[in-house]
């Protein structure tokens, strides 16, 4: 049994963090970013690359970007995103610092006059042209605005002098590695570009975060590479690590703690082998956990898992199929859904039963937590 100093503490803070990142309430009033404060977003790229150390997936690297510009907002996955989110809003003209979205993958505009945004791709972190053929290909876009409390924020106002101060330049959109000392924007964006994250899987479009994680749920594929070529070791971590982070939405159901399938939270994975004949395969993964959910029952213990991920080739190229017999979610995904549940649960009204119900949920909720967050 939990201290009760614990839950109070823990339930406190992430309280607080539901009032600054939690959506719109009904009613209040909201803005749009102003161009001047998209720039500043635009801006935090430089900002985030002194910083930066290793390489996100492309939902990870744009909301650790939005963050550098004082702007934060619950982490969703591209999936997620592109289903719709109560801190953006679906525009049909970008501007600088707006988010660009496909199923399976996300970015941030730096100028739409030059049609260019900022993610991370297979080669890294850079520009690319989103109407360059590859993107094209990857089916139909969305932008998004980030919503604000009117008139401003103070951490808007702390970006926009940020922005005031130091300006960034445009950057260069990186040649093809096959074309060494190019940066010629029109040789680039004549070359197909392979995303961090792909997916092939339809998202139905709505209005709240809630909703869209009810209707992605887990993607049964994700595309890992195009083209008949088979993919690298490092295509394959890419695309298996944006789809883990959507299967987040596992969580997210009337009951967390009562997922329809086991839940293993990934410490860290690694793609060891892969096995493919002609159009079919395996990827052979080796995962590390330390906590995980079977049934009612969380298990703490540390564990190297080895597991193998099925691989088969489309007409639009390689794709990674979802495993039916249970679900990868990151830690750190995972550590947000549930807090962002525990800060609702303390916040809700109840009495009798309900009330007793709610208490011991919380209880458990916050147990999970600082197993996820404490245990060694």
């Amino acid at each position: 049994m939990i201290p009760v100093l614990c839950v109070v503490l823990c339930a406190v803070v992430l309280s607080a963090i539901r009032v600054v990142a939690s959506p719109q309430e009904p009613g209040s009033a909201f803005r749009l970013l102003t161009s001047e404060e998209g720039a500043a977003v635009a801006n935090a790229v430089r900002e985030y690359e002194r910083q930066a150390r290793g390489k996100l997936d492309c939902s990870h690297l744009v909301h650790q970007i939005y963050l550098v510009a004082g702007l934060d907002y619950p982490y969703a996955s591209s999936f997620d995103l592109y289903a719709g989110s109560e801190n953006f809003r679906r525009v049909k003209n970008p501007q600088a610092g707006d988010l660009i979205v496909w199923p399976g993958h996300v970015g941030i505009v730096l100028d739409p006059a030059q049609h260019t945004f900022y993610s991370s791709v297979q080669s890294g972190l850079q520009a690319e042209l989103y109407d360059g053929p590859y993107w094209r290909a990857r089916g139909r876009l969305r932008f998004y605005r980030y919503a604000t409390e009117s008139p401003g924020s103070p951490a808007l106002v702390v970006a926009q002098a940020a922005s005031r101060v130091r300006e960034i330049p445009l950057l260069h959109i990186a040649a093809p590695a096959t074309e060494e000392g190019s940066h010629d924007i029109t040789s680039a964006s004549k070359q197909p570009r392979k995303a961090a994250s792909d997916a092939t899987v339809r998202v139905v479009g709505t209005t709240t975060a809630a909703a869209a994680a009810t209707a992605v749920e887990i993607p049964p594929s994700i595309l890992v590479a195009t083209g008949q070529k088979q993919p690298t070791h490092e295509e394959i971590a890419e695309a298996i690590s944006e789809l883990s982070n959507t299967a987040g939405n596992v969580l997210r159901g009337d009951d967390p703690l009562k997922p329809r399938l086991p839940v293993v939270f990934i410490d860290h994975f690694e793609v060891e082998r892969t096995e493919i004949k002609r159009g079919h395969g395996w990827a052979y993964l080796r995962i590390d956990s330390r906590v995980s959910i079977d049934g009612e029952r969380a298990t703490l213990k540390p564990r190297r898992e080895q597991t193998r991920w099925e691989l088969r080739r489309t007409k639009s190229g390689w794709v990674a199929l979802t495993p039916m017999e249970r679900v990868y979610v990151p830690r750190d995904v995972a550590v947000r859904i549930f807090a962002e549940q525990l800060a609702q649960l303390t916040q809700a009204d109840g009495t009798s039963n309900r009330e007793d119900r709610t208490v011991r949920n919380q209880a458990q909720l916050a147990t999970l937590l600082d197993d996820l967050l404490n245990h060694r």
